[in-house]
């Protein structure tokens, strides 16, 4: 294919499948990563492009170092997903601020604070977070999002 000619694709979900909640949320332009096509053609790239470029004969170093990038990428999303979702100290109900939502039997919402008798205030234990070593994972996470 010639590179002046242009490929393009769409995409339509009913909004109560799961395949439309994800297009629906990608609207929202999570994590400032761009809009809905920026961010399908990054999952594209960083799932498909070791081998995309395979297929059209590439190899060799050119190869290794994208194969490299793509499971870095895919890598850091998977540490992502395990920390906000798998964690210790994730509730099962959703949670705001150490405060969980949810509805009586009436109707009304309701907030109510969690209380974890294991929690220690940062004056209670300071010691313990000067020895704190961050996870590959993390720091995976932490590059991927430009934190320090």
């Amino acid at each position: 294919m010639e590179q002046n000619q242009q490929v393009f694709f769409s995409i339509r979900r009913r909004l109560g499948t799961i395949d439309g909640q994800i297009i629906n949320y990608l609207h929202s332009r999570p994590f400032d990563l761009g809009n809905l096509p920026e961010i399908v053609m990054l999952t594209l790239l960083e799932y498909w492009s070791p081998f995309a470029i395979s297929a059209d004969g590439v190899d060799g170093e050119e190869l290794r170092q994208r194969a490299i990038w793509s499971i870095k990428k895919l890598e850091a999303q998977a540490a992502l997903i395990r920390e906000i979702f798998l964690s210790s100290h994730v509730q099962t109900a959703v949670t705001a601020n150490n405060a969980e939502v949810g509805d009586s039997a009436d109707g009304q919402r309701l907030v109510s604070t969690i209380n974890d008798e294991n929690d220690q205030t940062l004056d209670e234990d300071i010691d313990d977070l000067a020895e704190l070593v961050l996870p590959e994972e993390i720091k995976q996470i932490n590059s991927l999002f430009n934190v320090e």
